[in-house]
């Protein structure tokens, strides 16, 4: 069962693959793929969060949900 839970992997992957799918006609996957990484990076830091561990634990599960959509990605290019 998928992890619908805010910032888990699983929501991560979803909304990543969402964004890609959104901006197909205007940008590449991987474009789409790093906008949208950078911009949910850009705002996970400038939250002012005051438990680092939160803060981590977030950038990972959209480190993972990334290599996961980049990994589907490339499966399906080559």
């Amino acid at each position: 069962m998928a992890n619908t839970d805010k910032f888990s992997v699983d929501f991560f992957t979803e909304a990543l693959t969402l964004h890609i799918e959104k901006n197909k006609d205007v940008m590449t996957p991987t474009q789409a793929a790093n906008s949208y990484f950078h911009s949910v990076v850009s705002a996970i830091i400038h939250d002012n969060l005051n438990k680092n561990f939160e803060l981590v634990r977030r950038v990972r599960n959209l480190d993972e949900a990334y290599k996961i959509v980049k990994e589907k990605m490339t499966k399906e290019n080559a």
